[in-house]
């Protein structure tokens, strides 16, 4: 993808340098000079320029990038009035990061349904994350149906991995299980039964499941 990433701040330039480490090709964009010669090397593109005023904005691809992420999150001001240039210029897709509820409403009232709060979110899976011990990540697919990775219970050492049989009594399907840093089963390339009837759980094996936090709750407190 082609993604513009305008201000390098924590927030941007922690998302840029993820992007480009997964091979997309990023455009980091700040006013600031230091900041674009810190970051040259870290991120696909970088150019220094006030995305503020609308003749610079033109500079930027505005027809060619698949989505612009307005990463400014310390100055509502100029955060709303970047955002409503690219709808005015007709960009793609407008990603923009959110601060309080009356800048999501200034921001929704402008056209942006695209919003993200960083701070809120983090502070979300971290709420969740403390109280699902043993869970190392975890990842909100909605309010009720997650993602998580965690260490399997010591109750599963040396039984057979049986991802069909545990979808059937815990109700969660088994997105990947790892050892070390081995992928022994994924569920987007399905080993043959003969194959899986082989796996057996060991000690720190890490399960990737998915399903409702009522399920993932009842499985981590059997």
């Amino acid at each position: 993808m082609n993604i513009v990433a305008i201000g390098m701040g924590n927030f941007g330039a922690s998302l840029a340098k993820t992007l480009t480490a997964m091979g997309h090709d990023v455009l980091g964009v700040d006013k600031n000079p230091e900041k674009v010669e810190f970051f040259k090397d870290k991120i696909s593109n970088m150019i220094c320029l006030d995305a503020s005023d609308p003749h610079a904005l033109r500079l930027l691809p505005i027809k060619e990038a698949d989505v612009f992420v307005v990463c400014i999150g310390d100055d509502f001001g100029v955060s709303v009035m970047i955002s409503a240039l690219l709808k005015r210029f007709g960009v793609k897709k407008v990603i923009c990061r959110e601060s309080s509820s009356i800048h999501l409403t200034v921001l929704n009232s402008i056209g942006i349904a695209h919003t993200i709060n960083p701070e809120y979110e983090s502070a979300r899976i971290l709420a969740q994350t403390l109280t699902l011990p043993g869970i190392h990540h975890l990842f909100n697919i909605s309010e009720t149906l997650k993602i998580v990775d965690l260490t399997i219970p010591a109750s599963l050492t040396d039984q057979k991995f049986l991802p069909a049989s545990f979808r059937e009594k815990t109700h969660l399907k088994v997105v990947a299980l790892r050892r070390n840093q081995l992928i022994l089963y994924s569920s987007s390339q399905p080993l043959p039964d003969q194959e899986i009837g082989h796996i057996t759980y060991q000690p720190n094996d890490i399960l990737v499941l998915a399903g409702e936090i009522k399920d993932i709750r009842k499985f981590l407190n059997t």
